[in-house]
């Protein structure tokens, strides 16, 4: 059927139809993309930990090079470990940041230092033991450092070391472990397990080119917005269903534990707290996306739309126990089942240059919205441009530049300025109500041998915590990669 066709049948009113008809279109005509174009997998898990041509990542992904390690392949043993089903991977982030100004107090000159050592085991079990399409999936991460975003004084979601956190000082923490079974004939997935949402929903291998931790991982909104939206390295029960309908097309969705306790060192601090005493309800994601691959230059691009659903019973910002306004009333908080999340995301690589696949410039943009009566933040905005092969002869080299802008909740700017007028102490670690905060980012990755990176870092963050009062803060950062 001819576009034009299409288009007369469908008519006006549907024209998101005709816009997703028109990616399939280009996704299915076998001319419009060289057919080496790895376009019909999903991107593999985001993060500098992930080993992201590894068994545990999925087939096909666009932007990232084959992987490599700083000591080859010691001495046989990985090829022959691979051969057999098993898949290893150690790898090493460190990335260190100096303030050059900015901060609630005269903090110039703090510095901060935070790493994570990561270990990733994934078993083939049809190389073990004949068992068709079934991987299981296993990583632990040492984390331990500073968190130098502290010293100004901001503890939203724009922490300037992304790779600090979530795993406590501990010499082990689990990330996950899960299995994966393919059914027609890798058509269809289901995923079960001790797992992060992020690791599937909302992610893209694009988002950790920056060391800001606004989006490295996923959009941080998302995770601080919803107890439900657990986040790489912490982990929940959890089950997950993919399927391709049309080459470039998948749905997908799953059903997660809320685990009120992540992040609290109390419940979390290893990982290996596998009971369910703090759990209080699903998360229930939804995701659309589209991979359509444009031109003759095989442009390849990821289009997402999603929503979910936390059924957690969480408090209300601004209301009490009988509606009121609560900092004047003094009362206990409503409590409300329900919290929805949405998303869109988008990336695409708009010019392609050198002779490597995923050489070129991408552009990314996403937003995402939280229910604002019980989530600390309504609105999140990115757009960015990450380019990989940018200086001829530096094809492992990746610049990149960003904008995030966070909205915190209505409802708790509310609630915050009643409460400082009252002289009151304000929540969400706020000495004034907050606004919105900016975050300006501009990084290069250098690749300075075979498993090794480094990456100088520059971020200004207009609006620290959220806060107009608080001075406008820059940060020289270094990140340093190391794959073993």
């Amino acid at each position: 059927m001819s576009i034009s066709s299409l288009l007369s049948r469908i008519g006006k009113r549907k024209t998101s139809l005709v816009v997703a008809s028109l990616f399939l279109f280009l996704c299915q005509n076998p001319g419009v993309a060289a057919p080496s174009s790895p376009y019909t997998g999903l991107s593999s898990p985001s993060g500098p930990s992930s080993f992201l041509d590894s068994p545990a990542s999925y087939d096909n992904t666009p932007f990232t090079p084959n992987t490599e390690h700083a000591f080859g392949t010691w001495n046989g043993l990985l090829p022959a470990l691979a051969k057999k089903g098993i898949g290893l991977g150690v790898d090493y982030v460190g990335e260190s940041g100096i303030i050059l100004n900015g901060g609630r107090t005269d903090v110039t000159g703090s510095a901060g230092y935070a790493h994570q050592v990561a270990v990733q085991v994934n078993l083939n079990w049809q190389k073990l033991i004949g068992w068709k399409g079934f991987m299981t999936h296993t990583a632990f991460v040492n984390r331990a450092g500073h968190n130098l975003s502290t010293d100004a004084g901001d503890r939203s979601v724009t922490n300037v070391q992304e790779i600090y956190g979530g795993g406590g000082n501990v010499v082990v923490h689990l990330v996950y472990t899960y299995g994966t079974q393919d059914f027609m004939n890798q058509r269809m997935q289901l995923a079960f397990g001790y797992m992060p949402v992020n690791i599937d929903f909302s992610t893209s291998p694009l988002y950790c080119t920056f060391m800001n931790n606004s989006i490295c991982g996923n959009p941080k909104t998302e995770t601080k917005g919803s107890a439900g939206y657990s986040n790489t390295p912490n982990a929940v029960y959890a089950a997950r269903l993919r399927v391709w309908p049309l080459h470039g097309l998948y749905l997908q969705s799953g059903v997660y534990g809320v685990n009120r306790g992540i992040g609290q060192p109390k419940y979390t601090r290893t990982g290996f707290e596998f009971n369910t005493n703090t759990y209080t309800g699903v998360y229930i994601p939804f995701e659309i996306g589209l991979i359509p691959v444009f031109g003759p230059h095989a442009l390849i691009g990821h289009y997402k739309m999603a929503a979910a659903y936390d059924s957690s019973p969480y408090p209300y910002y601004y209301e009490d126990i009988h509606g009121n306004p609560l900092p004047l009333t003094g009362l206990p908080a409503r409590t409300g089942r329900g919290k929805i999340q949405v998303w869109a995301t988008m990336d695409q690589m708009i010019f392609r240059h050198g002779r490597g696949l995923y050489d070129g410039l991408y552009l990314m943009a996403g937003y995402v919205h939280n229910t604002p009566h019980n989530s600390p933040y309504e609105h999140q905005y990115y757009l960015g441009l990450s380019d990989r092969g940018m200086i001829p002869g530096r094809p492992g080299d990746v610049f990149g530049v960003v904008v995030n802008h966070v909205v915190a909740s209505s409802a708790l700017v509310a609630t915050q300025k009643l409460y400082y007028q009252r002289g009151k102490s304000l929540p969400a670690n706020a000495l004034s109500p907050q606004s919105s905060a900016t975050v300006v980012e501009g990084t290069y990755n250098f690749h300075v041998y075979q498993g090794v990176w480094i990456q100088p870092d520059f971020q200004y963050i207009i609006n620290p915590n959220l806060e107009k009062k608080v001075k406008n803060l820059s940060v020289f950062g270094l990140r340093l990669r190391v794959i073993f």
